[in-house]
């Protein structure tokens, strides 16, 4: 699916160069993640991605299709301005962290994205800050395969497919909002 980035399709079963003569030109990539068929990297401030694009997780904009080139997330909405510093890849979905906020876009039925909907993105999306995350700073993100956690202001907060208690909420209930982890026993 091109999640390689040299251009092609071809797997590699050895390390290979990423094609960095394009957008990535110039600019020092200082963070990178790989998903189950798309990778991204920061860069310059700002995030790019390649490689499966089925559900818009590229953020270009497009959706059901890949993307064998580093290729630019849309910044042109809720990213215009700011300071990309973390991206954190899933196995359909893709999130950043940029000023202390959380955004997300691609696949969405597990209410992964965080935005209180199940609605798939193909462009990044602000992770909602009504609620537990609200007047938090946000100071890191990660991404499962199917949910995403941030740390905020020292509270972890979890959303997305829970099916496993993958949330930590003590519940096994999908949760389309950043829902505190529990931390009332050995945490």
């Amino acid at each position: 699916n091109g999640q390689l980035g040299d251009g092609s399709t071809t797997g590699s079963p050895t390390p290979i160069p990423v094609d960095v003569s394009g957008v990535l030109s110039g600019k020092e990539v200082t963070t990178i993640r790989a998903g189950g068929g798309h990778t991204c990297v920061v860069a310059a401030s700002r995030a790019y991605c390649w490689g499966w694009n089925a559900f818009g997780q590229i953020g270009d904009g497009t959706i059901a299709a890949s993307r064998p080139l580093p290729t630019a997330v849309d910044t042109s909405g809720v990213l215009d301005g700011k300071n990309v510093t973390a991206v954190r890849v899933g196995a359909y979905h893709t999130c950043a962290l940029a000023d202390g906020e959380a955004f997300c876009w691609g696949e969405n039925v597990d209410g992964q994205l965080g935005d209180g909907t199940t609605t798939d993105s193909k462009f990044p999306v602000p992770v909602t800050t009504a609620g537990a995350l609200a007047g938090k700073t946000v100071g890191g993100i990660t991404v499962g395969n199917s949910h995403a956690c941030v740390l905020a202001d020292s509270e972890l907060l979890c959303w997305g497919r829970n099916s496993f208690g993958q949330l930590g909420d003590d519940s096994t209930t999908m949760k389309s909002t950043p829902t505190p982890v529990d931390t009332s026993g050995v945490l």
